[in-house]
């Protein structure tokens, strides 16, 4: 877990907290069951009901994204690869190539 600026300094173990009930973290509701991811950008919290989309649409995601980076090292640039080339013409940037 990550922290900016709060920690916890010590635990006590003589006495029994809940267990299994929702916290409430940097202002987000988090329920026993839910999925939390950390990384240097930042962190997210994936409901359990919606897990199956999230990893469906992750795995989309990576896959697009493997799509993108060969194509960069097959020579292609961004505009090319994302198809931008008409929508910037169409707001006056011009591209020498």
């Amino acid at each position: 877990m990550f922290s900016y600026s709060v920690c916890v300094k010590g635990t006590v173990k003589e006495t029994v907290g809940p267990l299994a009930e929702p916290v409430l973290i940097g202002g987000e509701l988090v329920h026993p069951g839910d999925v939390i991811r950390a990384d240097a950008d930042g962190v997210v919290v994936v409901r359990r009901e919606d897990l199956a989309d999230a990893i469906r649409l992750s795995r989309d995601r990576e896959e697009a994204d493997a799509g993108y980076i060969a194509a960069y090292r097959a020579g292609r640039d961004v505009i090319d690869v994302s198809d931008l080339a008409a929508k910037l013409a169409a707001k006056g940037l011009i591209i020498d190539n």
